[in-house]
């Protein structure tokens, strides 16, 4: 596949005959590498999707994909003629990694600003910390013409 995925794919199916169609309940579990957002070094992670085929029969030759409105995100239509022995499920499969993975992860930072996934330091971290301590001139200037709050009384 083209999105990166590497390695076995495994799948586990309930199938369940209807009137008319085949209702397959399907989850794809396999491996899955991507560039890190931060370092632009590859990140293999297991991804895990679901989806539902109806399969429905049709006396002439090949397969048709059907678009309905009435379907859901994870949900797919398909006829088949006597002649089909496999459906290829490489397109549907590879749109749900898509609608429910991030293709461009950005891993989160530990307490020292280093990428939890490599461990390299984020860019630009030290250059963020140094500008968020730094004090804006034109604040300072409004800071000096602040009157100073007044002291409470103090008892004897």
């Amino acid at each position: 596949m083209e999105l990166g995925c590497s390695g076995e794919l495994t799948a586990k199916v309930k199938a369940v005959p209807t009137l008319t169609h085949h209702l397959m309940e399907l989850s794809v579990r396999g491996s899955i590498t991507l560039d890190c957002g931060r370092c632009l070094d590859k990140l293999t992670g297991v991804f895990v999707v679901k989806l539902r085929l109806l399969v429905e029969k049709k006396d002439s030759q090949g397969l048709e994909w059907q678009e309905d409105e009435g379907l859901g995100v994870e949900e797919y239509m398909v006829k088949i003629g006597p002649d089909i022995q496999d459906i290829p499920l490489e397109h549907p499969i590879a749109e749900q990694i898509i609608l429910n993975y991030n293709l461009n992860p950005l891993p989160s930072l530990d307490e020292k600003d280093r990428c939890i996934q490599c461990g390299r330091q984020a860019f630009k971290a030290e250059a963020a910390r140094r500008d968020k301590e730094k004090v804006d001139p034109r604040w300072e200037k409004l800071q000096a013409l602040k009157k100073p709050e007044p002291k409470p009384p103090q008892g004897p």
